[in-house]
């Protein structure tokens, strides 16, 4: 699963549709139907579709019927899903939390109706104001690749290793790729555009995949702007009583 996600497109598809289904279950928002999905999804119709598809397979996401409207089907997301999708979401509270000394986290972590509420409440500020992510072009465009935002933060851990002195891991083209289950071609392909647009150090070897000084600083920036943004919306998650979401639905299964 967590393969299937690591691509822009596709997680943010199976954010919105998580955010779309905690809007209908808590807010009483439009019914969480494919249709409404494509609309706001960042793919094609053809593309979510196929998407959902893929996830309903996996028994990632489940088609329910509307009880009150048979020809209604909902897209409701599997907990797993939710899970997944919310893990960087619940990394950059517990990051705040470990900076401010408060402890958003774990109530949000513990429970999926908080962790669908959270994601909602983010898509609903995507929607009206864009992403946080794309204020940092760099960051935003590695992530757009199959695999690319993981082997981003592969590199800048290797950036931070590199400068305390600690132990190492490998950068080769090949342990990149068996990592990230790619192909080596692929993380060529990935590392030379970030050469490209001067994000890496001249290569002098088949390790010499170094970031440079301003791509270290914008990641650490988009990431103290994540922190703040999802603080924010845990806060107003743990003021929120919700109920869990089985005892909420109000469908049958289709």
């Amino acid at each position: 699963m967590r393969k299937l996600l690591n691509q822009l497109e596709r997680y943010y598809s199976a954010y919105m549709l998580i955010g779309q289904y905690s809007g209908w279950r808590n807010h009483g928002a439009s019914v969480p139907n494919l249709s409404r999905l494509q609309a706001i999804s960042g793919q094609s119709p053809r593309q979510t579709a196929s998407f959902c598809a893929m996830l309903e397979a996996r028994n990632l996401v489940f088609i329910d019927t509307l009880a009150t409207d048979r020809r209604q089907k909902i897209l409701r997301p599997a907990d797993s899903l939710i899970r997944e999708v919310a893990r960087s979401c619940v990394a950059f509270v517990e990051a705040y939390d470990a900076i401010a000394g408060s402890a958003l986290a774990p109530p949000i972590e513990r429970d999926a109706s908080l962790l669908g509420e959270m994601i909602h409440l983010s898509a609903t500020r995507v929607r009206g104001a864009g992403t946080v992510i794309a204020l940092y072009p760099r960051v935003l465009a590695l992530s757009a690749y199959d695999c690319g935002y993981p082997m981003l933060v592969a590199l800048i851990l290797a950036h931070y290793r590199r400068r305390s002195g600690k132990e190492m891991f490998s950068l080769t083209h090949k342990a990149l790729a068996e990592r990230y289950q790619v192909s080596e071609s692929h993380v060529g392909n990935v590392l030379g555009r970030l050469r490209q647009a001067g994000a890496l150090v001249p290569a002098h070897g088949s390790e010499d995949a170094i970031v440079v000084e301003e791509l270290v600083d914008e990641f650490e920036r988009w990431c103290a702007a994540e922190m703040a943004h999802y603080a924010d919306l845990a806060r107003a998650c743990l003021l929120r009583p919700t109920r869990p979401w089985k005892k909420r639905h109000r469908m049958g299964q289709g």
